[in-house]
């Protein structure tokens, strides 16, 4: 088999990502590379286009003019075109328009393959208005037009992009116009011919693109969402204010805002993206500021960071009620001190050495190398390609997985911290089991249902009778090692609805609920006495824990009060006082 019967064979799909991998790649070639702009003499060729080829770059094949006084018709301008000096566009060609300037781009292009249907499009979107002019086979003017002051809904062709048809004549050469307005912003823009079928498998691949990113970012916010209604955690519903701004902005700034959004609505779709993008930036700075804290990055700069959302957000209420070139500049200024000072946010965080905080910085960081490109191109210094209009959502795709991690691990560390404080209520610090207050309050209810039930429960007091030793042979840290160790053996012994409580300073309690037999409370003091002997790395060598146990079942017929638990704690207590001075003994059982 050939090679080029090997690529006739390769699956539609295939095909369409090799198309777009080699797209991407001229674009990102043209966004870096600044070529050489070719004389302004060089006589034009038409462009031939027939079914060999699939996509033609305008670029070399076209000439541009800048009408800055914006008055001249395409009629009075193909009248005096020999007057007007044209130059041949490059790729790289971007220019400020001004508030009247018009950009004039002129080619001509000759279909030879009559099976194959062209169309124009201008590969960016954001341009205030985009018409294509062209004589029809009467001589009769046929008029397109596109861009952000046009309702999507009444384009010639509502898309992401403005896109145009092409004359589908065969008999001779046709000259089109494209006439360009874009105030404020400098103009750039590769305008690109595609075949009718390149054109659908590129927009398909990209639409599946968008939607998996547009997909998860919705998804997100419905965790972050839920994740605050159900920890009461405010990082993540600043988070899902985040992601909902930088998705709506990067919805308007593709063109997917205005296609699927508010495809009516011209007096929104040309401010949209003035709005959205410093909303977004303002919610990426309270973000920040919010999860990584004052505390870390210190009073200077969190000062700085609040005066500078404010500003920000009183420059996009300006720009927006009154737009001039000052207040456009303003705006991009805010945002590239705003860039600077999350950068600076993340620094003084990244160095407190906090792991959840070094996978926020690692989530942001993406995105604010990104985000600069359009600041450097709204200063002129690069023109709109391929990485301008997609690296914001390849850095948005990247950001969100890391940011999600941190902040879940910083909720973790968070109700970690809460549940230890809310545990110390009913549990003793040192050994983790059961506080005295708790415990009796247990001993109380037990005895209430064992009453009721007519059964008895067991209670073990228990002593660690050498816990005076190893604090004067080795020291308070060893003392409470033994203690720790204590509590995990009668972890150990104790069943899930026993409770294992420390009472005293060396003075523990188990109760076993019922009903219990005699045997079974035997057995738990004999297993606590044999675990305390076995030998523990974690002790000083040749020690072990010696424990006294008094155990008895309750409620006892012999007392008046059957229910007051200090009753029955105190002639616990009396009984192993008693046998504490018994050197032989090591259980005693008192009414067993």
């Amino acid at each position: 088999m050939t090679h080029t019967q090997a690529l006739h064979r390769c699956t539609p799909t295939a095909r369409c990502w090799r198309r777009l991998g080699l797209w991407a790649l001229a674009m990102v070639w043209c966004s870096l590379v600044q070529a050489a702009p070719p004389a302004s003499g060089t006589p034009l060729q038409p462009i031939e286009l027939d079914g060999r080829m699939v996509s033609v770059p305008l670029a070399q094949h076209s000439v541009f003019w800048v009408d800055t006084t914006g008055t001249m018709t395409v009629q009075e301008l193909e009248a005096q075109q020999a007057d007007v000096p044209f130059a041949l566009r490059s790729a790289t060609h971007r220019v400020r328009l001004g508030e009247r300037g018009v950009l004039w781009v002129r080619f001509d292009a000759w279909v030879r393959d009559s099976r194959s249907h062209w169309e124009l499009e201008l590969m960016r979107s954001g341009t205030d208005r985009v018409n294509l002019y062209h004589r029809l086979a009467d001589g009769s003017w046929h008029e397109q037009r596109a861009g952000d002051h046009v309702p999507v809904s009444e384009w010639s062709s509502p898309d992401r992009y403005p896109v145009f048809g092409l004359d589908t004549r065969t008999d001779a050469p046709v000259t089109y116009w494209v006439r360009i307005e874009h105030v404020r912003v400098p103009f750039s823009g590769e305008l690109v011919i595609h075949s009718h079928s390149q054109l659908r498998e590129l927009r398909i691949l990209q639409q599946f693109l968008l939607g998996a990113y547009f997909g998860m970012a919705l998804l997100l916010v419905l965790v972050a969402v839920a994740n605050a209604l159900v920890f009461r955690d405010t990082s993540f519903a600043a988070y899902a204010i985040y992601i909902s701004l930088l998705g709506l902005s990067l919805a308007a700034s593709m063109g997917v805002g205005g296609q699927f959004l508010w495809p009516h609505s011209a007096g929104w779709n040309s401010v949209a993206e003035f709005v959205l993008l410093p909303l977004a930036a303002v919610a990426a700075l309270l973000f920040v500021r919010h999860v990584v804290q004052p505390r870390r990055i210190g009073r200077s700069l969190d000062r700085l960071s609040l005066t500078l959302a404010a500003v920000f957000l009183i420059v996009t209420a300006w720009d927006v009620i009154a737009p001039t070139q000052l207040s456009f500049n303003s705006l991009t200024a805010a945002g590239t001190l705003t860039l600077i000072v999350v950068y600076a946010m993340l620094w003084a965080a990244w160095r407190t050495g906090d792991r959840w905080v070094r996978w926020i910085a690692l989530g942001i960081l993406p995105v604010l190398l990104a985000g600069s490109l359009p600041v450097l191109r709204n200063f002129g210094l690069i023109s709109s390609g391929f990485l301008t209009q997609y690296a914001t959502v390849i850095a948005a795709a990247i950001e969100a997985p890391l940011l999600i991690y941190g902040l879940l691990q910083r909720s973790s560390l968070q109700h970690e911290a809460q549940a230890r404080a809310k545990a110390l209520v009913v549990t003793e610090p040192l050994t983790g089991l059961t506080n005295r207050h708790n415990f009796t309050l247990r001993l109380h209810d037990s005895l209430v249902r064992a009453q009721r039930y007519r059964h008895r429960n067991a209670v073990l007091l228990i002593a660690l009778d050498n816990h005076g030793w190893f604090n004067a042979e080795h020291g308070r840290e060893v003392a409470d090692r033994a203690l720790v160790l204590t509590g995990s053996l009668l972890r150990s012994v104790a069943r899930d609805v026993d409770t294992a409580a420390r009472v005293d300073d060396n003075l523990f309690a188990l109760l076993m609920e019922g009903p219990v037999r005699t045997a079974h409370a035997v057995a738990a003091a004999t297993a606590i006495v044999a675990g305390g002997l076995r030998p523990s790395d974690q002790l000083p060598t040749g020690s072990s824990l010696r424990f006294k146990v008094v155990l008895a079942l309750l409620p006892d017929d012999g007392h008046e009060l059957q229910l007051d638990t200090q009753v029955h704690m105190a002639w616990l207590r009396d009984a192993l006082r008693d046998l504490q001075h018994d050197k032989r003994k090591n259980i005693e059982t008192l009414n067993v």
